[in-house]
């Protein structure tokens, strides 16, 4: 409206004005101009405030979105709140009973340390008497280790003299093999003669055995022998004696020094031995004193 008020006023301007046709067309064309573009321009306004208010309505949406959700979650905080409220209550009461509890507990506890502090003073001995113990039992076990060490260097040894014990009997039997090429074998056993035999029965008192061989395998009264357990080549070896002589049967007695504290050897029935004639050579006076050698 206000754009053809303004265009009738120019109109009326230029009819009323002293100026040329030329002039006044001139004029005229530039108020119709000026009209479109005022036109054009309202058209631009009106589009951007319809876009403006679209805009506007999609944003009061979202906002009108954003406080239902936002009240939504208010709505839940406040349950939640209301709800820890009711732990709150909940847990102040345990509280309460716990703190309770723990002065009752105090209390015992209190009266509780002075029975444990008269154990500590009666454990006080022992725990000392402990550690004397533990003294003890490190010395003994230094001892222990000393003696082990011992023990293995006498082991050693008797290594050493058990060799020299092999080699000298392997010598004798050598020599011995050389000088009785052309001896004659008596008939009965000689000296350092081997006889493995097996122990058939002992004697209640345990001084003695009774073996499996006798006077036809070359036994004799009052031999001695030199005794050997053939299961088990470490024990010692032990002397021993014939007593009582028959054709398959003899009797060994074992033979120990005076004041000697050696113990018999502890043979199974049927174990096997070695007897090796030792003792003092006897010659026999004749064919018939063979029983007698010694």
């Amino acid at each position: 409206m206000l754009a053809w008020f303004a265009t009738i006023g120019l109109g009326v301007y230029f009819i009323l004005s002293p100026g040329s046709s030329s002039s006044f067309s001139q004029k005229i064309f530039s108020a119709k101009q000026e009209q479109s573009d005022l036109q054009l321009q309202l058209e631009a306004d009106k589009n951007r405030s319809e876009k403006e208010e679209f805009e506007l309505s999609r944003s009061a949406q979202e906002l009108n979105a954003k406080i239902e959700e936002a009240t939504a979650e208010s709505e839940k905080l406040n349950n939640e709140i209301d709800g820890l409220a009711v732990q709150t209550d909940e847990l102040d009461s345990e509280i309460s009973d716990q703190s309770k509890e723990l002065g009752t507990l105090k209390e015992a506890l209190g009266k509780a340390r002075l029975p444990l502090e008269e154990i500590e003073l009666q454990g006080k001995p022992l725990i000392e008497k402990e550690s004397a113990d533990k003294a003890t039992v490190k010395a003994l076990e230094t001892e222990l280790l000393a003696q082990k060490q011992s023990a293995d260097s006498i082991s050693d040894q008797l290594s050493t003299l058990e060799l020299k014990r092999r080699n000298a009997e392997k010598n004798f039997n050598s020599e011995k093999e050389r000088l009785s090429v052309d001896a004659k074998k008596p008939h009965y056993l000689h000296f350092a003669d081997k006889k493995e035999v097996l122990v058939r029965n002992k004697v209640p008192s345990g001084k003695g055995i009774f073996i499996d061989a006798g006077y036809i395998a070359g036994f004799r009264d009052g031999m001695v022998f030199l005794g050997e357990r053939m299961k088990d080549q470490t024990a010692l070896p032990f002397r021993c004696q014939i007593g009582l002589v028959q054709d398959n049967y003899s009797y060994l007695k074992f033979v120990y020094p005076d004041n000697s504290d050696d113990s018999p050897p502890n043979l199974d029935l049927d174990e096997k031995i070695l007897l090796i004639r030792s003792g003092t050579p006897s010659l026999p006076a004749g064919p018939t004193d063979l029983n007698s050698t010694q």
